[in-house]
């Protein structure tokens, strides 16, 4: 018995001394790695982010237009903006250690004292600045919400290559990190943060870098386009999200719209790190790799000048609403000059948002040169007096007898001498219907070659022979251009639901009707005219895109000169629809005159909201009760988006009924619709073509009277450039040379 007890006794301690002896074991030799690299961690400092610079977005001549510039920002803690249950608990630890009013504190309180002041942080933020405590929480919810999306997704990528873990339980880097809540701090403003904020131990003021605009030229504003906070879209399209550093990270900034979209893939770079232990020490870095520099094809001294040029002819009548002019490199195809007027200024883009949103009469947001359509009126004669003798229609010696009424007794159907009370062309041919843009020649032309036919020769000329017809052509791969209207036959049978007709042949060959293209469009259009290749535009030199001419079959070289002789005599001889309003002493130019008719736009609008909403039950038995009722919402208001700010309404409210009550501009005296846009586009030299170029003044009337001469200012203005883009020398040259004429 004695001898039993005895073994028990000896047994338990040699069992405990091996139970003992198995855990060091485990803790020194199996698991000692871990827990040395714990010990190494927790004597070195959160590994901070090395940001890198975006590339800068020159001119063609090595002008900066944007660039990065080392700035600060305000940034806060994932657990802060997440309000993580750990993250919490281990601020509240904090918070007690903090004096001994806090260490008197339950564990309880501490931890509401911790949420409360992160809570409580975007309405501090708020009374510090402009920005309201609505759009902070904003920015804390997009930046959660990319996260949790980069956490799905790499759950969804693990789980595929079979690695079974809770998507609750991973931890990504992001959680570790700070985000951005405000940007580009000013000194004063950061003193400000840190005085008034510094009992929060969860934000920190981060070193970064802020896109600066170094030209003051609106014109460009659209073109260079904006950075933004990325989007969950673009984080889950991001090509780069499987590399730590060179992926969007929540709250990133990256293109949306313009060139800093466009180059996104080059402007961007990949952010550095670096890592140093408790005394200060870096034990490891990576250094940032910064984004590559872009070069526009724009000369952005000329863009500048045609930019003033524009700004002068709309300011000359209160109705005219906006301008645009393109001017391209006849070989190349290369944007010499893309400007839309009124610009806005991208310095002050996000404080005056609102404002130019909801400035309907003159839309300065808008991208004319590429994102808005217009009719092209008679600048497409030319090509469609191509499409009649490719189609053996015309020929260079079929008239056309026009008396000034192609239907008699019709109400419609004359030609623009009608309106102004001459007498009509008599017998037109080719080259002499474009000279005086006979509209009865055109009108019998379109009749007989027939819509379908003319639409499909447009939609070779104009968007490219061969183009892929189920998607959008962006021929410039800017993201706001639009691919205008070809009315084919698809086109007519989904959106008007019908046919063709004779008349859309008579319409379609003068530029009315359901077609319409874009500023770009029609240079591009008058660079073919030039030299019988279609090409697409761009505006990156060195653009790696497939774009070779192609040629517009079925066009002899006899049947291209007619087409251009015609634009010569419009310009250069007596009756010309541009004669004496686009010549030039030292350059002989060929184009066309337009005026596109068109409506009114809408400037205000009744919207009117049916909306769900809580009320209260009025009954003595019903106090604090609600019932849930339909009610009518309305207000007038210049946009949507205004209307529904005004109603404080969610940012995706429709409405149940609009109606317009203010249209722009107003209808002048005599007139039954607006004044008609006013076109001129063209190309010089005659001889040797080098720059095609197309402008409209929105309800500017005459094409004749009042683009003409604005084409002229232009083409002048190429001229006197210090870059001999016509090929006749530059000013200086050409006075060396005593002769300042450019062309026979």
């Amino acid at each position: 018995m004695f001898e039993r007890r005895l073994k028990v006794v000896l047994t338990i301690p040699i069992l405990g001394g091996l139970i003992l002896i198995a855990r060091l074991y485990r803790l020194q030799i199996v698991d000692g790695p871990q827990y040395e690299k714990r010990a190494e961690q927790s004597l070195i400092a959160p590994k901070r982010f090395l940001p890198p610079l975006r590339g800068s977005i020159l001119d063609r001549h090595g002008k900066v237009l944007v660039s990065d510039e080392p700035t600060f920002d305000l940034s806060a803690h994932y657990g802060a903006l997440s309000e993580d249950e750990d993250f919490l608990k281990q601020y509240a630890r904090e918070i007690r250690r903090q004096s001994r009013h806090y260490q008197r504190m339950s564990r309880s309180d501490a931890e509401a004292e911790a949420l409360l002041r992160v809570q409580t942080l975007y309405d501090r933020l708020a009374e510090l600045t402009e920005a309201s405590a609505d759009e902070y929480f904003a920015r804390r919810d997009a930046i959660v919400e990319s996260v949790e999306f980069l956490r799905d997704y790499i759950w969804q990528a693990r789980a595929g290559e079979g690695i079974e873990q809770k998507k609750e339980d991973m931890r990504l880097r992001e959680e570790d990190r700070f985000h951005t809540l405000i940007r580009d701090l000013d000194r004063t403003f950061q003193a400000r943060i840190e005085i008034e904020l510094g009992d929060l131990s969860f934000f920190r003021i981060m070193p970064a870098v802020r896109r600066v605009w170094q030209t003051e030229d609106r014109s460009l504003a659209h073109m260079l386009g904006r950075i933004g906070q990325v989007s969950k879209e673009r984080l889950e399209e991001d090509p780069r999200k499987t590399d730590w550093l060179a992926r969007y990270r929540a709250g990133d900034l990256v293109g949306v719209s313009g060139v800093e979209y466009l180059a996104e893939d080059v402007l961007r770079g990949t952010r550095g790190y670096e890592e140093k232990n408790l005394d200060g020490d870096i034990i490891e870095s990576v250094a940032s790799i910064d984004g590559a520099p872009v070069r526009l094809t724009i000369d952005s001294e000329l863009q500048q000048r045609v930019a003033e040029i524009l700004k002068v002819a709309i300011d000359t009548e209160s109705g005219r609403t906006g301008a645009s002019c393109v001017i391209l490199d006849v070989s190349t195809r290369e944007v010499l000059a893309m400007v839309s007027v009124p610009g806005f200024d991208q310095d002050t883009f996000r404080k005056h948002y609102d404002h130019l949103r909801d400035e309907a009469r003159t839309r300065p947001l808008l991208f004319r040169a590429i994102a808005e359509e217009y009719q092209p009126g008679s600048i497409v004669k030319p090509v469609a007096l191509l499409a009649g003798l490719k189609h053996g229609v015309v020929t260079a010696n079929t008239t056309y007898d026009c008396d000034g009424s192609y239907i008699d007794h019709s109400k419609h159907w004359h030609c623009w001498t009608h309106w102004k009370h001459l007498p009509g062309h008599g017998p037109m041919a080719a080259t002499g219907a474009i000279q005086h843009s006979c509209n009865l020649y055109f009108y019998d032309l379109g009749k007989h070659v027939n819509a379908r036919r003319l639409s499909a020769f447009y939609d070779d000329f104009i968007r490219g022979p061969g183009h892929d017809t189920s998607t959008v052509v962006r021929s410039t791969g800017l993201l706001e251009e639009r691919d205008g209207i070809i009315p084919t036959i698809d086109w007519i049978e989904t959106h008007r639901e019908r046919g063709y007709t004779w008349a859309d042949g008579c319409n379609y060959a003068i530029g009315q009707g359901e077609m319409q293209i874009t500023p770009l469009q029609a240079a591009n259009m008058y660079a073919t005219l030039a030299n019988g290749f279609y090409r697409d535009p761009t505006i990156v030199m060195g653009d790696q895109r497939e774009r070779r001419p192609k040629p517009i079959a079925g066009i002899s070289p006899d049947q291209w000169q007619l087409a251009r002789r015609g634009l010569y005599l419009c310009v250069n001889e007596e009756h010309g629809t541009a004669h004496k309003k686009a010549t030039l002493d030292n350059l002989v130019i060929c184009g066309k005159t337009g005026s596109a008719q068109c409506v009114a736009r809408p400037v205000k609008t009744k919207y009117v909201f049916n909306v769900e909403q809580e009320v209260p039950v009025e009954s003595a038995q019903a106090d604090g009760l609600t019932r849930t009722e339909t009610v009518r919402l309305e207000t007038v208001a210049p946009t949507l988006e205004r209307a529904r700010e005004l109603l404080e309404l969610p940012h995706d409210a429709k409405p149940d009924e609009w109606r317009v009550v203010e249209r722009w501009p107003p209808i002048p005296e005599g007139r039954t619709t607006p004044l008609p846009h006013a076109w001129f586009a063209g190309y010089a030299p005659y001889k040797k073509p080098r720059v095609a170029m197309a402008l409209i003044i929105e309800h500017g009337g005459s094409g004749g009277q009042v683009a003409a001469p604005i084409g002229r200012q232009v083409f002048s203005a190429i001229l006197d450039s210090t870059h001999d883009y016509l090929g006749v020398g530059t000013p200086s040259e050409r006075i060396a040379k005593g002769n300042d004429a450019a062309d026979d």
